[in-house]
């Protein structure tokens, strides 16, 4: 068995579910019933491993997915790097609308970047004066 110590929960489950449904498929190639649960280890270990750092929220939808472009796509038993390459992106964060600035706050801010830039332009003017 796999070392799950570094594993959580929710990945394991998400990887066992999907290699259910494959295992349900009766593929070529399948492992048989004897070795299923060290295939799954395998998996586990190999997925977790990739250079992808897992996330609940934003990848146990995207491994559901994949699991299930596999048994759409696959005519034999597939190995974990096929999963890989069906895993949709991630969807695009929210962006924030740009902040609204009033014509007083933008002349405010200007004045204060005036007199800032001011400021620095004359300690600098005493230091090499």
């Amino acid at each position: 068995m796999a070392d799950q110590a570094n594993v959580p929960e929710w990945f394991y489950r998400s990887i066992s579910t999907g290699l259910a449904a494959l295992v349900v498929l009766h593929l070529p190639g399948a492992p048989s019933h004897e070795v299923i649960s060290y295939t799954e280890d395998v998996w586990v270990r190999a997925l977790w491993s990739a250079n992808v750092a897992w996330q609940e929220d934003l990848d146990a939808p995207r491994l559901a997915e994949a699991f299930l472009r596999l048994t759409r796509h696959v005519d034999r038993w597939p190995a974990p790097r096929a999963l890989l390459e069906l895993l949709p992106a991630r969807p695009e964060p929210m962006k924030l609308a740009a902040p609204q600035v009033s014509r007083a706050e933008r002349e405010q801010n200007s004045r204060r970047l005036r007199e800032l830039i001011e400021r620095l332009a004359s300690k600098k003017a005493v230091r090499h004066g």
